[in-house]
């Protein structure tokens, strides 16, 4: 049972796990313009969902969730202390709670088909996602890779710190470098035709896909588009202009790939298909 505060947040009603994500990004948003419940109790709520119990862990899972948790503490931490850090408008707290709670429900859909999830890449996935954007500050990459690297860069003290073993350290900064959206299709490309397995190829498409699954949603998309375009406009990237447009819309659903299995059963192609037909009739 989740604390009262998290009512609607990550709660399944039979199988209904479209109307589950929904809902939680619907308390997101509310918390977001109101008490904001912080990545450290999302995290909490997301590993209890998950049905991690610390008695049952292997060390490994222990030191990629103890890191995660450093992570979250720390992102909320810099934005508390510091008066003169601006938050970006779309790479911020509110989007690596929209991911980690996607990741969630993908990982929650997964564990529902043979094989068996590994739990230690389980925990890395969860490590993965709330770090993928780790000290992001509104910027554009200027070379493959750029602003990933940044977040590695950083994460490293914290797994060191956390014992988080070398294989595993580099699963985590693996997926992260390949979270950039221009190499993200050729990720889906390495998982072409494949079964699922708890490695590294699907470890990276199940970040790409968590990492947009809001901006896909009809409900909450174009009103993250609108975020990114506020977020360009500060740099000055002249893409601000179009992004957040009916065809800056359709030209970002167009690029968006689902390849595993928990997004056919969230029907992402139908829903994208769908939202496309709308904005061209």
């Amino acid at each position: 049972m989740h604390p009262p505060s998290f009512n609607g947040f990550l709660q399944l009603d039979g199988k209904n796990w479209d109307e589950c994500l929904e809902k939680s990004f619907e308390f997101l948003r509310t918390s977001w313009a109101g008490d904001w419940v912080g990545l450290p109790l999302l995290l909490d709520a997301c590993t209890a969902f998950l049905n991690f119990h610390t008695d049952e862990l292997s060390s490994e899972s222990v030191h990629l969730l103890s890191a995660a948790k450093q992570v979250a503490l720390q992102i909320e931490k810099d934005y508390a202390a510091s008066s003169s850090l601006v938050e970006p408008e779309y790479h911020n707290r509110l989007h690596l709670a929209d991911a980690l709670t996607a990741m969630s429900v993908l990982i929650a859909i997964q564990s529902e088909q043979p094989p068996a999830l590994n739990r230690d890449w389980m925990a890395c996935a969860l490590l993965t996602v709330i770090a993928h954007d780790f000290g992001h500050t509104g910027q554009i990459n200027q070379s493959e890779s750029e602003i990933e690297l940044k977040s590695t860069q950083l994460l490293r003290p914290i797994l060191a710190n956390c014992q988080v073993s070398d294989a595993w350290c580099t699963a985590v900064e693996s997926a992260i470098l390949r979270s950039d959206f221009a190499i993200v299709r050729k990720n889906h490309e390495q998982v072409q035709g494949k079964a699922f397995q708890c490695n590294q190829a699907w470890l990276n498409v199940f970040l790409n896909e968590a990492d947009v699954m809001a901006s896909a949603s009809a409900k909450y998309g174009s009103r993250l588009g609108e975020s990114l375009a506020q977020e360009w406009k500060i740099i000055g990237f002249s893409a601000h202009h179009s992004v957040a447009t009916r065809d800056g819309r359709k030209a970002f659903l167009k690029q968006l790939v689902f390849s595993s299995w928990p997004s056919k059963y969230l029907q992402m192609d139908q829903r994208l298909a769908q939202e496309l037909s709308q904005l061209e009739s």
